[in-house]
């Protein structure tokens, strides 16, 4: 009969490392969708954008980096909307935004 090794007084027991198994997950059932469904979609060309420098007043910069991640989109979509209202309607180069 051999005795289990003692550990020392004060030095707390090592931990197991291996982690507790997790039941397994029954997969989901995947919807099905028709073969054909993108067959009528029809997606727009979008220009590239540009990397520009641009100076902001520091004031503005915050703002638009207070409202969270996206700053540069918002920013974006106001210049855009400034820009639609100070062009004639002439259907070039305007998109509509969702």
């Amino acid at each position: 009969m051999s005795k289990a090794p003692q550990r020392k007084a004060g030095k707390p027991a090592a931990k197991s490392k291996a982690k507790p198994t997790r039941p397994e997950r029954k997969a989901k059932a995947e919807p099905k969708v028709a073969a054909d469904w993108a067959s009528g979609v029809v997606f727009a060309e979008k220009e590239p954008k540009l990397a520009v420098s641009l100076r902001l007043d520091a004031d503005v910069l915050r703002f638009f980096r207070g409202l969270g991640s996206g700053y540069q989109t918002r920013i974006n979509e106001v210049l855009r909307v400034f820009m639609d209202a100070h062009q004639p309607a002439t259907g070039r180069g305007r998109r509509t935004t969702a």
